[in-house]
């Protein structure tokens, strides 16, 4: 890319072509400052993709089964309205009784498209791969479809109130026109059902549609990870020429939020969880099953904001010379459960490193609202920060007012299943403070050198697996949910220790912290996502360990 970029300066024979390369203080672009071959040499690695993700491979399945059902049924096609809101019925009860005759053409293509390795795990031969998407309650095509008739029955039931009061509705009525005239393959998408660009799996929505006209066309979504500290209320979005502000946890009739209680051990650091109904009706969560040691205070709940977010609904704000700052990082968390798949054990100086490549890893990640929590209404899902000035009464999202009151002091979470890598450093132990998160982090950078992985498809986390902080496991992960294949390359003794190189020439490359390198900075192990640790980040501490291993 490089090449063909400034290869075109010197097309033309009658000036002198000259290309000038700016790099960004970030470890990918340094790198490539100070090793400009790389981007000339042409040697490339072939790219790499798993066809092993479920969630994915799931949503062709249901693509290739609508495509099928619309060419029959062609009445069911265009809008939310006519799928959803159709007079001759619902569509998803109509396509629901077409793949109840399981079409002999649709399995056919089925077994063409998905892997043969995966026809049994998703149920091709004997469609309970149709269970998956419409007999959960929280299954894709029914939350759709729940969410969708609630909306429009909150808007019916708030203009019948309005003209009884002889109320300007119009508003409303536009509100319901957009939300019905909206394409449906854009709405599928949205909901967890049709494939999307770059196939993010756990869409959520910015609603924008009760601010009128002006946001008709804007479509804000996130995959829920990220969307946990963009869209978290109070958050600030540059969108459309203005700034949209989300305030409301979306919530449905009829319909709660899963919450958790969860713990950060005060002595081992790890985490764990349990739902607050189990702890209502008495179950205990107080000791850590780690290190046997009491949570002590460090005990909050989270909910999952599974239906999404919305806008204040005052007018949104025009942007000024600066970008509004995020205001929340995220916290990763690692459960500690997983399906192990294969265990490689290397002697390296005085040490064994164990490294086990595992599928189905349980990670969490926790939005804390800077620390302090989110107060919210249950009624309407209006939230705040804790310590955010709030009206002593609030309106709903559609404008009409709300009886509830904000209380609590919530988390926002997510859980995620991925591939992971567990890497433990068999008899070793480090009680200085940053060191394992500045190893966790240097190796990340390394792989992403090494594999020629985007670092923003790798993440990690500490794990105590034996209870003991001073020698916790350093858990990397695929950062797209189910799994996307590159932390499985990695479980071999000849990529490792390729690994271990890059990591050891990248960190040894920087300049901050002097001679020494008793420091850290955004070209080495600093990023967004792991400010939590800055302070106590170390390269310096890094390439000492690294020359004693290799």
């Amino acid at each position: 890319n490089y090449i063909q970029r400034a290869g075109r300066a010197g097309r033309r024979v009658d000036t002198t072509a000259y290309a000038l390369t700016f790099a960004q203080r970030r470890s990918h672009d340094l790198v490539h400052f100070y090793q400009p071959w790389r981007m000339v040499e042409g040697q490339i690695q072939a790219p790499y993709v798993t066809l092993d993700n479920e969630k994915i491979i799931r949503r062709h399945i249901y693509a290739t089964a609508l495509a099928m059902f619309w060419s029959e049924y062609r009445k069911f096609y265009g809008t939310v309205e006519s799928f959803y809101f159709n007079e001759k019925g619902s569509g998803v009860d109509h396509f629901q009784a077409f793949l109840g005759r399981q079409p002999r053409k649709l399995e056919e293509a089925l077994k063409r498209i998905v892997p043969v390795h995966m026809h049994e795990v998703l149920g091709i031969s004997d469609w309970s791969w149709t269970k998956e998407l419409f007999e959960e309650k929280n299954s894709p095509m029914q939350k759709a479809r729940y969410i969708l008739e609630s909306d429009i029955n909150e808007i019916n039931e708030l203009i019948e109130q309005l003209v009884k009061k002889r109320r300007y509705v119009d508003n409303l009525i536009r509100l319901s026109q957009t939300i019905l005239s909206k394409n449906i393959i854009e709405s599928m998408s949205t909901s967890n059902i049709l494939p999307k660009y770059g196939f993010p799996v756990d869409v959520v929505e910015l609603s924008l549609l009760h601010h009128g006209e002006e946001a008709k066309r804007l479509q804000l979504e996130r995959d829920l990870r990220l969307a946990l500290s963009e869209y978290a209320p109070s958050s600030k979005v540059v969108a459309g020429g203005k700034i949209w502000t989300s305030r409301y946890i979306k919530a449905l009739p009829n319909r709660a939020w899963e919450k958790y209680r969860y713990a950060i051990c005060e002595y081992c650091h790890s985490y764990h969880r349990i739902r607050e109904e189990f702890v209502d009706a008495g179950a205990k969560f107080d000791v850590c099953p780690l290190c046997k040691q009491p949570f002590g205070r460090r005990k909050k709940t989270f909910l999952i904001p599974a239906f999404g977010f919305i806008a204040d609904t005052r007018a949104p704000d025009k942007p000024g010379e600066k970008k509004p700052e995020r205001m929340y990082s995220t916290r990763v968390y690692y459960s500690g459960e997983a399906d192990e798949e294969n265990c490689v054990r290397i002697n390296m100086g005085y040490t064994e490193v164990e490294l086990i490549s595992a599928s189905h890893g349980k990670l969490a990640v926790i939005n804390t609202g800077k620390g302090k929590g989110f107060k919210v209404c249950h009624r309407c899902g209006y939230s705040a920060l804790i310590d955010e000035k709030a009206a002593s009464s609030h309106k709903t999202s559609m404008g009409g007012e709300c009886r509830g009151t904000l209380s609590g002091s919530y988390s926002l979470g997510h859980e995620f299943e991925t591939d992971i890598l567990r890497i433990t450093l068999n008899g070793y132990r480090d009680t200085r403070e940053g060191f394992w998160y500045s190893l966790l982090y240097a190796i990340l950078e390394g792989i992403s050198l090494a594999l020629e992985i985007d670092r923003n498809d790798l993440d990690g986390c500490l794990y105590p697996t034996a209870g003991d902080r001073c020698k916790p496991s350093l858990i990397l992960f695929d950062d797209v949910p189910g799994g996307a294949g590159h932390v499985k390359r990695m479980s071999n003794q000849k990529e490792w220790l390729n690994i271990l190189k890059v990591t050891l020439e990248r960190m040894e490359q920087c300049e901050c912290g002097g001679k020494e390198g008793n420091s850290s900075c955004y070209g080495c192990l600093r990023n967004y996502r792991n400010q939590f640790c800055h302070d106590v980040l170390n390269r310096g501490m890094v390439i000492d360990f690294l020359k004693t291993l290799i």
